[in-house]
Order: C-alpha cells, then sequence, then structure tokens
C-alpha cells in the first residue's frame, strides 16, 4: 500500500471512531422543553444556574439524589446548583418548609441526605401521603444543632412562607411537571430516558448555556 493510501486509510479511521466519540446532539421536544422567556428562580449574572426541583417526601428524588450528588460533584466553577423544593400537595408543603427554614437556619447541605435517609430509610420522618407533623420535623433537625422550637417558628414564619409561595408560582409559571426535574438557566426543563441519560443532557445543556454566555 503506499503511503498516500495509508494515510487515507488512517484518516478515514480516526474520523470513525471520533464520530463515535463524539455524544448525539440533542433533540428539542425529546431531550428537553425549551422554557418560553425563563429564567431562574434566582438568576445570576455570573454563573449558569442548574435547579433542582425536588421534595423530601417525593421516593423519586430519593433514588436520584445519590447519583445527583456525585454528579453535581463534577460541576465546573461557573455553574451554580440550586435546591428548589416543590409544594404540589399539602404532604409535600411541610417539606418544602423545612428545607427554606433549614436554609434560613444555616444547616440544609448538612442536613438534606440526613432528611431524605428520615423519611425513606428510618421512617422516624413523616412520609409521602402521611398526617403533615411540623413539630416532628423540628425536633429531627434539632439533632443537627438548631433549636426544635426555634426551628419550628422558622417553619411557620412569613419569610419562610414567602418563599415557599414564590417557588410555588415559579413552577406553575414553567410548568414543572413532577419530581425531580432539573432546570438549566431556567430556559431548558431536562427529560431522559433514565437518571444516566438525564444527568447526560443538563451536562450538554450547561456546557450549550456556558458556550452561548461567552459568545455576547
Amino acid at each position: 500500500m503506499s503511503s498516500v493510501k495509508r494515510s487515507i486509510v488512517v484518516a478515514l479511521v480516526l474520523g470513525a471512531f471520533a464520530a463515535q466519540a463524539e455524544p448525539p446532539a440533542l433533540a428539542p421536544g425529546k431531550d428537553y422543553v425549551e422554557i418560553p422567556n425563563g429564567s431562574p428562580l434566582e438568576p445570576s449574572e455570573t454563573q449558569i444556574v442548574v435547579e433542582e426541583y425536588f421534595n423530601y417526601a417525593c421516593p423519586g428524588c430519593n433514588g436520584f439524589e445519590p447519583r445527583f450528588v456525585a454528579w453535581a460533584k463534577q460541576l465546573p466553577p461557573y455553574v451554580r446548583l440550586d435546591h428548589v423544593p416543590a409544594a404540589f400537595r399539602p404532604d409535600f408543603v411541610q417539606y418544602a418548609r423545612a428545607y427554606y427554614a433549614a436554609q434560613a437556619l444555616g444547616v440544609a447541605d448538612k442536613a438534606h441526605q440526613a432528611v431524605y435517609d428520615g423519611i425513606h430509610r428510618t421512617r422516624t420522618l413523616p412520609g409521602e401521603g402521611q398526617k403533615p407533623d411540623e413539630a416532628r420535623i423540628a425536633k429531627f433537625y434539632a439533632d443537627f444543632g438548631v433549636d426544635a422550637a426555634e426551628f419550628l417558628a422558622a417553619m411557620q414564619s412569613f419569610g419562610v412562607n414567602v418563599k415557599v409561595r414564590r417557588a410555588t408560582e415559579h413552577m406553575q409559571r414553567i410548568k414543572i411537571p413532577e419530581t425531580p426535574s432539573i432546570v438549566v438557566n431556567g430556559r431548558y426543563l431536562v427529560r431522559g430516558a433514565s437518571v444516566d441519560d438525564t444527568l447526560r443532557i443538563a451536562s450538554a445543556l450547561i456546557e450549550q448555556e456556558h458556550a452561548r454566555s461567552k459568545s455576547f
């Protein structure tokens, strides 16, 4: 084989490998839904905002959480991750209040996984469909260095109720269909055939938004 033919063959083989390695293009309507005039609940001028719409009582969120946490640890510094607690139903409202109360008292991150475990593993907290018990939830958070009475007051405070209402109105406006859901920069509601697929699509949309922002 001549050197010219050999070079052509090598180029074709390398091209085939490159094509296989390149991730598939995203399909609007299948991989994501574009949100008209969308923006994050808490916009940022310097970072891409990834919102996870969740609720502690949601079994799907509990199953999603470990993979999501591992994925989130790999996010680049130009991404900000926001948890947005959903309050679709009465038994979800108490945990939306709990999250924002924990955030206000500085223990949201520290208690995050423990709340999932308390509902779905140890059953020390009320689960999906069970009677709301905010005093029981406040007592649970006392293990993370806050006073139970102070936590209960925070859950029932005007400020927390405003945050829950704002989050609920925002979710209704952008038509969040279920939990867990991921929205990238307020513009794209991610869809996926599996957890891995959802996170793959979210990563691709983050890079798409990053490229777009650099072009401004």
